[in-house]
């Protein structure tokens, strides 16, 4: 007993010494291992006209040794060909051609000419050009009448050396993007506006858009072509509209105060956006695939301009401003466990719906889901939720995805609809920037609503079949 009281002030020493090495690591300029700093960053974007358009890419890194040996080369995160149809690759350091050679699946290996040394800065560059190849995944469009380059890998990135101790790859707290495009055409993309150059030279005509971006903001975007542009303003929301036609009278008003509707649902069911925020886009797709989401935007199809297809245009504006309150603030692990997280923005998509449709919606979106969800049954095997990659075939991961659907519809019914929207609301918070799971989910909807959802996630996202309370409800 006696001993108890030095006991305790060791144990209670370890830790605040801990966290004094902590701290001083934290505060230390210098990696214990290789590593570099990024002192500047620029991106940019043009688009090359002709019979195969493409969108030519070019960064440009000055990078210092901060590590602690010399460093002979830096390692590049490149877009995946299938989804973005890379060609044509170039590498440079301190403005001389080198040779680049793969580093393993979806990177670059760029050496210098000598060993970079501690303390020593020099400039890397990469360029290629983007085709667009993009399956049903999403990814870079590119046409004769505008390009996408969607939210992602599309844009080069440093990666770290590797190594235990290792450090670099962090960009810039503030960069800069240009995007070039011919004369007439639209620029939306990720950052704030610095403002447009007019080229007017006879070798050089058109439009040069810059974007100052942030470490904190969104992944860069950009959307472009030439279109024609409508603004209208409902319930204090201004929404832009970008079409290849012009909008006919009164189409645009219509369709702000359904997008401001939207929007209000979104604001008030997952946390309303930043008041400087207050501006959507609505564009037109450049393409005839549809179009990857990108933030405060839709990008979807023809329907916008024919108004005996509003139906269609409505839903996909719902869909595609989902992304912009979830996926876009958080994401789920795309590499380990997609859904059921994945299948949030599509829930979303319901709940909008059912507010716009009316009190009887809701069941009526169940009842077709659990349709779908047979119809798929019967001609393939059912895939436990959670173990589906996206690596799998696409009918297994939409016969997934739908019953994540009836998933969160279940899990509404059993923890009260507010309760799990205080849930994702706190997730979305917490997790800002991040990556969610479906154990993150359940953690805290149990917090939310008091009661223990563990066997309702399992019987759900394990097991197969619909549970027959929930399909005799429906």
């Amino acid at each position: 007993m006696p001993r108890a009281p030095q006991q305790q002030r060791r144990t209670t020493r370890a830790p605040l010494a801990a966290l004094a090495i902590a701290l001083w690591l934290a505060r230390c300029a210098t990696p214990l291992g290789p590593g570099f700093r990024i002192e500047e960053q620029e991106l940019s974007a043009e688009y090359l006209p002709g019979p195969e358009p493409a969108v030519l890419v070019r960064a440009v890194w000055r990078v210092e040794n901060n590590g602690n040996q010399p460093l002979d080369g830096v390692d590049i995160g490149m877009p995946d060909t299938q989804r973005h149809g890379l060609r044509n690759i170039r590498a440079e350091v301190a403005g001389t051609a080198v040779d680049a050679a793969g580093a393993g699946s979806g990177s670059l290996r760029v050496p210098f000419g000598a060993p970079l040394g501690i303390g020593e800065t020099c400039e890397v560059t990469v360029s290629y050009e983007l085709r667009g190849l993009a399956d049903e995944s999403g990814g870079t469009q590119v046409t004769n009448l505008g390009f996408l380059l969607p939210p992602g890998d599309w844009a080069p990135v440093l990666l770290r050396p590797k190594g235990t101790f290792a450090a670099g790859g962090v960009p810039p707290k503030k960069w800069e993007m240009t995007v070039r495009v011919p004369a007439g055409w639209r620029v939306h993309a990720s950052g704030k506006s610095k403002g447009i150059e007019h080229r007017k030279d006879e070798q050089d005509q058109g439009e040069t858009y810059s974007f100052a971006e942030r470490r904190d903001g969104f992944p860069p975007f950009a959307v472009g072509g030439a279109f024609h542009e409508a603004r209208a303003k409902s319930n204090g929301q201004e929404v832009i509209f970008w079409t290849r036609q012009a909008l006919p009278a009164g189409v645009a008003q219509r369709g702000a105060e359904a997008a401001a509707r939207t929007a209000q649902f979104y604001d008030a069911a997952f946390g309303p956006r930043k008041e400087e925020a207050r501006r959507l886009w609505v564009i037109e797709c450049p393409a005839k695939h549809p179009c990857w989401a990108v933030p405060e935007t839709a990008l979807v199809g023809s329907e916008i301009e024919r108004e005996d297809s509003w139906s269609g245009f409505l839903v996909e504006l719902e869909q595609q401003l989902a992304y912009t309150w979830l996926d876009f603030r958080v994401h789920p692990d795309w590499e380990k466990e997609p859904l059921p997280m994945a299948a949030m923005a599509e829930y979303a998509t319901e709940l909008a719906a059912a507010e716009r449709e009316g009190a009887n919606a809701r069941r009526i979106i169940i009842h077709g889901l659990v349709a779908n969800f047979d119809y798929q049954k019967e001609r393939q095997p059912e895939p436990p939720v959670e173990s589906v990659q996206l690596s799998d075939p696409q009918s297994a991961r939409q016969f997934a995805a739908v019953k994540s659907e009836l998933f969160l519809f279940a899990l509404e019914d059993e923890a009260g609809r507010e309760n799990l929207l205080r849930a994702v609301r706190h997730l979305l918070g917490t997790y800002r920037s991040g990556i969610w799971r479906a154990d993150d989910l359940r953690s805290a909807a149990e917090q939310e609503s008091g009661k223990d959802l563990g066997p309702l996630f399992r019987e759900w996202l394990t097991a197969p079949g619909i549970p027959s309370e929930f399909r005799n409800r429906y």
